[in-house]
């Protein structure tokens, strides 16, 4: 059954709904990681000697692969409930926003491998504001585009290209992230922020508990900033992070 289904359902039973089909979901998306991580260990294990060296590193770097997914969905999961309980605190300091992108791109782990990412600077780009959770941020941005944004001259979804312009200007920073994918329908672009909403999608062949960018607005709200969405003329999504320079108070 869905929220369509319902015989004039309220607003409390729509999400009691969702809220079911999202523990659904996040248990489907701990355990296939998981099953494929014990799995790649226990064939090392019996099998080891027979192995080539090549079997080995594809066992090896699968497990790795997945352990880092697993950590990804289980760091979402504990950063929402922080949210929601309105635990967490912004740390301000001088800042880069170069220095940021370099952050969030190095915590990607093998995602980074998948595609190319271009970074170009627009101007300066010191600003006053928590570097921890603006890299945060970016990097959830990223997550989503290296998964769902990879079609360009012959390129497929594993190898995704992904632009990203940065600078300061006006009393606040910019960082924009460009992907090539089919982009998002204007309808939708609101939607994408709401945790629920990857529960809704028919389509549930990418495993994702669809908490990044609802995660990534709530630091930019902390931060007084900002994240918006649109679609690039020449296709693909493009989402833009607003972040105050507070050097000023």
């Amino acid at each position: 059954m869905t929220p369509d289904d319902m015989s004039s359902p309220t607003h409390d039973e729509i999400r009691e709904y969702l809220h079911r089909q999202m523990l659904s979901s996040v248990s489907h998306d701990l355990k296939t990681p998981l099953a494929t991580i014990i799995g790649s260990l226990e064939v090392m294990t019996m099998l080891y000697d027979r192995l080539s060296e090549e079997k080995r590193r594809s066992l090896i770097s699968s497990a790795l692969t997945e352990a880092f997914r697993l950590d990804y969905f289980i760091t979402n999961i504990l950063d929402m409930a922080k949210f929601e309980a309105d635990a967490v605190r912004p740390r301000l300091e001088a800042a880069r926003l170069g220095q940021m992108i370099q952050d969030a791109q190095a915590r990607l782990g093998p995602l980074k491998t998948r595609g190319e990412l271009r970074v170009t600077a627009a101007g300066r780009d010191e600003l006053t504001t928590d570097p921890m959770l603006g890299a945060r941020a970016i990097g959830l941005v990223l997550h989503n585009a290296y998964k769902f944004g990879g079609r360009k001259a012959g390129r497929t979804e594993d190898n995704p290209l992904i632009e990203v312009s940065y600078g300061v200007a006006n009393g606040e920073g910019f960082v924009r992230i460009r992907d090539h994918g089919e982009g998002i329908p204007p309808e939708m672009q609101t939607a994408v922020f709401d945790k629920y909403m990857r529960l809704q999608k028919a389509d549930q062949q990418n495993a994702g508990t669809g908490l990044g960018l609802t995660i990534c607005q709530s630091i930019m709200r902390l931060l007084d900033g900002r994240i918006e969405v649109s679609n690039h003329p020449d296709g693909g999504a493009v989402f833009t992070l607003y972040y105050p320079d507070k050097t000023r108070g």
